[in-house]
Protein backbone atom coordinates (compact mmCIF):
# COMPACT_ATOMS: atom_id res chain seq x y z
CA UNK A 1 0.00 0.00 0.00
CA UNK A 2 2.84 2.37 0.82
CA UNK A 3 4.34 1.69 -2.60
CA UNK A 4 1.06 2.61 -4.27
CA UNK A 5 0.81 5.86 -2.34
CA UNK A 6 4.39 6.72 -3.25
CA UNK A 7 3.72 6.04 -6.94
CA UNK A 8 0.59 8.20 -6.92
CA UNK A 9 2.46 11.05 -5.23
CA UNK A 10 5.32 10.74 -7.72
CA UNK A 11 2.91 10.84 -10.68
CA UNK A 12 1.15 13.90 -9.23
CA UNK A 13 4.51 15.60 -8.68
CA UNK A 14 5.66 14.91 -12.24
CA UNK A 15 2.38 16.23 -13.66
CA UNK A 16 2.52 19.38 -11.52
CA UNK A 17 6.17 20.03 -12.42
CA UNK A 18 5.52 19.71 -16.17
CA UNK A 19 2.38 21.85 -16.00
CA UNK A 20 4.03 24.67 -14.08
CA UNK A 21 7.15 24.58 -16.26
CA UNK A 22 5.12 24.76 -19.49
CA UNK A 23 2.98 27.58 -18.10
CA UNK A 24 6.01 29.68 -17.09
CA UNK A 25 8.30 28.85 -20.02
CA UNK A 26 5.85 29.02 -22.91
CA UNK A 27 3.42 31.59 -21.47
CA UNK A 28 0.37 29.60 -22.53
CA UNK A 29 -3.05 29.35 -20.94
CA UNK A 30 -4.07 27.00 -18.17
CA UNK A 31 -5.75 24.52 -20.51
CA UNK A 32 -2.71 24.25 -22.76
CA UNK A 33 -0.46 23.91 -19.71
CA UNK A 34 -2.57 21.08 -18.28
CA UNK A 35 -2.71 19.25 -21.60
CA UNK A 36 1.05 19.68 -22.06
CA UNK A 37 1.68 18.40 -18.54
CA UNK A 38 -0.56 15.41 -19.19
CA UNK A 39 1.13 14.65 -22.52
CA UNK A 40 4.54 14.66 -20.83
CA UNK A 41 3.43 12.66 -17.79
CA UNK A 42 1.71 9.77 -19.56
CA UNK A 43 4.88 8.46 -21.34
CA UNK A 44 6.91 8.75 -18.12
CA UNK A 45 4.31 6.73 -16.20
CA UNK A 46 3.91 4.00 -18.82
CA UNK A 47 7.53 3.46 -19.76
CA UNK A 48 8.83 4.31 -16.28
CA UNK A 49 6.80 1.43 -14.84
CA UNK A 50 8.26 -0.85 -17.50
CA UNK A 51 11.81 0.32 -16.74
CA UNK A 52 11.35 -0.20 -13.01
CA UNK A 53 10.05 -3.72 -13.56
CA UNK A 54 13.01 -4.63 -15.78
CA UNK A 55 15.54 -3.20 -13.32
CA UNK A 56 14.08 -4.87 -10.24
CA UNK A 57 13.40 -8.24 -11.84
CA UNK A 58 16.22 -8.59 -14.35
CA UNK A 59 19.17 -6.36 -13.44
CA UNK A 60 19.52 -6.33 -9.67
CA UNK A 61 22.07 -8.87 -8.54
CA UNK A 62 23.92 -9.08 -11.83
CA UNK A 63 27.56 -7.95 -12.16
CA UNK A 64 28.06 -4.19 -12.46
CA UNK A 65 29.37 -4.33 -16.02
CA UNK A 66 26.40 -6.41 -17.12
CA UNK A 67 24.01 -3.94 -15.53
CA UNK A 68 25.77 -1.03 -17.21
CA UNK A 69 25.63 -2.79 -20.58
CA UNK A 70 21.87 -3.25 -20.20
CA UNK A 71 21.18 0.23 -18.79
CA UNK A 72 22.54 1.93 -21.92
CA UNK A 73 20.12 0.38 -24.46
CA UNK A 74 17.33 0.44 -21.87
CA UNK A 75 17.82 4.19 -21.40
CA UNK A 76 17.88 4.71 -25.18
CA UNK A 77 14.66 2.72 -25.56
CA UNK A 78 13.00 4.68 -22.74
CA UNK A 79 14.01 8.02 -24.28
CA UNK A 80 12.87 7.07 -27.78
CA UNK A 81 9.55 5.62 -26.66
CA UNK A 82 8.78 8.59 -24.43
CA UNK A 83 9.58 11.04 -27.22
CA UNK A 84 7.48 9.15 -29.76
CA UNK A 85 4.45 8.90 -27.49
CA UNK A 86 4.84 12.55 -26.45
CA UNK A 87 4.62 13.95 -29.98
CA UNK A 88 1.62 11.70 -30.69
CA UNK A 89 -0.18 12.91 -27.57
CA UNK A 90 0.65 16.52 -28.35
CA UNK A 91 -0.77 16.00 -31.83
CA UNK A 92 -3.96 14.53 -30.33
CA UNK A 93 -4.38 17.25 -27.69
CA UNK A 94 -3.55 20.10 -30.07
CA UNK A 95 -5.08 18.63 -33.20
CA UNK A 96 -7.69 21.33 -33.48
CA UNK A 97 -10.75 19.10 -33.82
CA UNK A 98 -12.16 15.58 -34.16
CA UNK A 99 -11.31 15.37 -37.87
CA UNK A 100 -7.73 14.35 -37.14
CA UNK A 101 -4.47 15.40 -35.63
CA UNK A 102 -0.97 16.20 -36.83
CA UNK A 103 2.09 14.49 -35.39
CA UNK A 104 4.82 17.10 -35.65
CA UNK A 105 8.38 16.32 -34.49
CA UNK A 106 10.28 18.84 -32.41
CA UNK A 107 12.99 20.96 -34.01
CA UNK A 108 16.56 19.80 -33.46
CA UNK A 109 17.09 22.01 -30.41
CA UNK A 110 13.79 20.88 -28.89
CA UNK A 111 14.59 17.23 -29.60
CA UNK A 112 18.00 17.57 -27.93
CA UNK A 113 16.42 19.16 -24.86
CA UNK A 114 13.73 16.46 -24.72
CA UNK A 115 16.36 13.74 -25.00
CA UNK A 116 18.34 15.22 -22.11
CA UNK A 117 15.15 15.42 -20.11
CA UNK A 118 14.30 11.77 -20.83
CA UNK A 119 17.81 10.58 -19.91
CA UNK A 120 17.62 12.50 -16.63
CA UNK A 121 14.19 11.05 -15.92
CA UNK A 122 15.50 7.56 -16.64
CA UNK A 123 18.36 8.08 -14.18
CA UNK A 124 15.90 9.17 -11.47
CA UNK A 125 13.62 6.20 -12.14
CA UNK A 126 16.58 3.79 -12.05
CA UNK A 127 17.84 5.26 -8.77
CA UNK A 128 14.39 5.03 -7.19
CA UNK A 129 14.02 1.47 -8.47
CA UNK A 130 17.18 0.40 -6.66
CA UNK A 131 16.12 2.19 -3.47
CA UNK A 132 12.63 0.68 -3.56
CA UNK A 133 14.07 -2.77 -4.18
CA UNK A 134 16.50 -2.36 -1.29
CA UNK A 135 13.73 -1.53 1.17
CA UNK A 136 11.11 -3.76 -0.40
CA UNK A 137 12.91 -7.08 -0.17
CA UNK A 138 14.36 -7.52 -3.66
CA UNK A 139 17.94 -6.80 -2.66
CA UNK A 140 19.44 -8.57 0.30
CA UNK A 141 22.97 -8.78 1.53
CA UNK A 142 22.75 -12.37 2.71
CA UNK A 143 20.45 -15.20 3.61
CA UNK A 144 21.12 -16.70 7.02
CA UNK A 145 19.51 -19.91 8.32
CA UNK A 146 17.52 -19.27 11.46
CA UNK A 147 18.86 -21.06 14.52
CA UNK A 148 16.23 -23.14 16.28
CA UNK A 149 15.01 -22.20 19.72
CA UNK A 150 15.95 -25.66 21.00
CA UNK A 151 19.65 -26.11 20.12
CA UNK A 152 19.64 -29.56 21.71
CA UNK A 153 17.98 -30.89 18.59
CA UNK A 154 20.32 -32.57 16.06
CA UNK A 155 21.21 -30.59 12.99
CA UNK A 156 18.56 -30.78 10.29
CA UNK A 157 18.56 -29.97 6.59
CA UNK A 158 18.94 -26.24 7.40
CA UNK A 159 21.68 -25.81 10.01
CA UNK A 160 23.28 -22.51 11.10
CA UNK A 161 26.93 -22.13 10.20
CA UNK A 162 29.18 -22.93 13.13
CA UNK A 163 26.51 -24.90 15.00
CA UNK A 164 28.20 -27.41 17.31
CA UNK A 165 25.91 -30.32 18.00
CA UNK A 166 28.24 -31.79 20.61
CA UNK A 167 28.41 -28.61 22.72
CA UNK A 168 24.68 -28.09 22.39
CA UNK A 169 23.98 -31.57 23.81
CA UNK A 170 25.66 -32.14 27.19
CA UNK A 171 24.51 -35.74 27.27
CA UNK A 172 25.72 -36.50 23.75
CA UNK A 173 28.25 -39.00 24.99
CA UNK A 174 25.73 -40.99 27.03
CA UNK A 175 24.42 -44.25 25.55
CA UNK A 176 21.20 -43.95 23.58
CA UNK A 177 19.41 -46.21 26.07
CA UNK A 178 20.18 -43.82 28.94
CA UNK A 179 18.35 -40.96 27.31
CA UNK A 180 14.62 -40.53 27.12
CA UNK A 181 12.77 -41.05 23.86
CA UNK A 182 13.34 -38.30 21.33
CA UNK A 183 11.22 -37.51 18.28
CA UNK A 184 12.84 -38.56 15.05
CA UNK A 185 13.74 -35.56 12.89
CA UNK A 186 13.27 -37.67 9.82
CA UNK A 187 9.60 -38.25 10.43
CA UNK A 188 7.63 -36.08 7.98
CA UNK A 189 4.71 -35.95 10.38
CA UNK A 190 6.68 -34.10 13.03
CA UNK A 191 5.46 -30.66 11.99
CA UNK A 192 6.82 -28.91 15.08
CA UNK A 193 10.38 -29.95 14.29
CA UNK A 194 9.94 -29.18 10.60
CA UNK A 195 8.77 -25.65 11.44
CA UNK A 196 11.76 -25.02 13.69
CA UNK A 197 14.15 -26.02 10.94
CA UNK A 198 12.31 -24.37 8.08
CA UNK A 199 13.04 -20.67 8.34
CA UNK A 200 15.62 -18.34 6.87
CA UNK A 201 16.65 -14.86 7.86
CA UNK A 202 16.87 -12.41 4.99
CA UNK A 203 18.87 -9.23 5.52
CA UNK A 204 17.04 -6.16 4.17
CA UNK A 205 19.02 -3.04 4.95
CA UNK A 206 19.74 -3.22 8.68
CA UNK A 207 16.83 -5.54 9.38
CA UNK A 208 16.59 -9.33 9.45
CA UNK A 209 13.28 -10.73 8.30
CA UNK A 210 12.33 -14.40 8.52
CA UNK A 211 11.13 -16.43 5.55
CA UNK A 212 9.30 -19.68 6.20
CA UNK A 213 10.46 -22.35 3.80
CA UNK A 214 6.87 -23.58 3.60
CA UNK A 215 5.99 -20.35 1.79
CA UNK A 216 8.78 -20.72 -0.78
CA UNK A 217 7.38 -21.55 -4.20
CA UNK A 218 10.57 -21.64 -6.30
CA UNK A 219 14.20 -20.55 -6.25
CA UNK A 220 15.89 -19.32 -9.42
CA UNK A 221 19.63 -18.99 -9.97
CA UNK A 222 21.17 -15.58 -10.70
CA UNK A 223 24.98 -15.91 -10.70
CA UNK A 224 26.11 -15.75 -7.06
CA UNK A 225 22.58 -14.84 -6.01
CA UNK A 226 19.31 -16.71 -5.91
CA UNK A 227 15.82 -15.34 -6.50
CA UNK A 228 13.57 -16.78 -3.80
CA UNK A 229 9.95 -16.61 -4.92
CA UNK A 230 7.50 -16.85 -2.04
CA UNK A 231 3.74 -16.55 -1.88
CA UNK A 232 4.11 -12.88 -0.96
CA UNK A 233 6.84 -11.76 -3.38
CA UNK A 234 10.44 -12.17 -4.49
CA UNK A 235 13.70 -11.84 -2.55
CA UNK A 236 17.18 -11.73 -4.00
CA UNK A 237 19.64 -13.40 -1.62
CA UNK A 238 23.39 -13.93 -1.73
CA UNK A 239 23.28 -17.70 -1.83
CA UNK A 240 23.83 -20.09 -4.72
CA UNK A 241 21.43 -22.79 -5.84
CA UNK A 242 24.02 -25.40 -4.88
CA UNK A 243 24.01 -24.10 -1.31
CA UNK A 244 20.22 -24.13 -1.26
CA UNK A 245 20.16 -27.67 -2.64
CA UNK A 246 22.36 -28.89 0.20
CA UNK A 247 20.25 -27.20 2.89
CA UNK A 248 16.69 -27.85 1.73
CA UNK A 249 14.62 -30.96 2.41
CA UNK A 250 14.86 -33.18 -0.71
CA UNK A 251 11.45 -34.66 0.09
CA UNK A 252 9.92 -31.23 -0.42
CA UNK A 253 12.21 -29.45 -2.87
CA UNK A 254 13.61 -30.65 -6.19
CA UNK A 255 16.15 -29.06 -8.48
CA UNK A 256 14.29 -29.44 -11.74
CA UNK A 257 16.72 -27.34 -13.79
CA UNK A 258 20.24 -26.07 -13.33
CA UNK A 259 18.63 -22.65 -12.76
CA UNK A 260 15.54 -23.66 -10.76
CA UNK A 261 14.54 -25.35 -7.53
CA UNK A 262 10.82 -25.82 -6.94
CA UNK A 263 8.71 -26.68 -3.94
CA UNK A 264 6.94 -29.87 -5.02
CA UNK A 265 4.10 -29.06 -2.61
CA UNK A 266 3.46 -25.84 -4.57
CA UNK A 267 3.10 -27.42 -8.03
CA UNK A 268 -0.48 -27.02 -9.19
CA UNK A 269 -0.06 -29.05 -12.38
CA UNK A 270 2.57 -30.17 -14.89
CA UNK A 271 2.34 -30.54 -18.63
CA UNK A 272 4.70 -31.91 -21.29
CA UNK A 273 6.94 -29.29 -22.89
CA UNK A 274 8.58 -31.50 -25.54
CA UNK A 275 11.91 -33.26 -25.54
CA UNK A 276 11.14 -35.08 -22.32
CA UNK A 277 10.78 -31.80 -20.41
CA UNK A 278 7.90 -30.54 -18.32
CA UNK A 279 6.32 -27.16 -17.74
CA UNK A 280 5.42 -26.78 -14.08
CA UNK A 281 2.55 -24.48 -13.19
CA UNK A 282 2.99 -23.33 -9.60
CA UNK A 283 0.02 -22.49 -7.41
CA UNK A 284 0.96 -18.79 -7.54
CA UNK A 285 0.63 -18.70 -11.33
CA UNK A 286 4.38 -18.88 -11.99
CA UNK A 287 5.60 -21.36 -14.63
CA UNK A 288 8.94 -23.17 -14.47
CA UNK A 289 10.45 -25.18 -17.32
CA UNK A 290 12.34 -28.29 -16.28
CA UNK A 291 15.27 -30.08 -17.87
CA UNK A 292 14.94 -33.72 -18.89
CA UNK A 293 16.64 -34.80 -15.66
CA UNK A 294 14.40 -32.48 -13.66
CA UNK A 295 11.32 -33.84 -15.39
CA UNK A 296 12.42 -37.35 -14.38
CA UNK A 297 12.60 -36.22 -10.75
CA UNK A 298 9.00 -35.04 -10.99
CA UNK A 299 7.81 -38.15 -12.85
CA UNK A 300 9.43 -40.37 -10.23
CA UNK A 301 6.90 -38.97 -7.77
CA UNK A 302 3.95 -40.07 -9.88
CA UNK A 303 1.92 -42.82 -8.19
Amino acid sequence: MKQRYFDLLAIAGVFAAYTVTIRLALHVGLRESLLGGLANTIPVVIFGAWVRRVIQRKLIGKPALVQLGIHLPLCAAFSGLCYGLLIVLLGVFNGGGPAGFLVKPFPVSGMAWQTLENVTTYALIAAMSYLQALHGGYVTASALPLQTETPAQPAGPITPAGYDAASAQPDHASPPAARGPEPSLKEPGDTRTDLERSRYFVRIGDELRPIDVDTVVSIGGADDYAEVWTQSGKHLVRMTLTEFTRSLDPARFARVHRSWIVNIHRVARAEPAGGGRLLLHMDTGQTVSTSRAGAKLVRDRVI
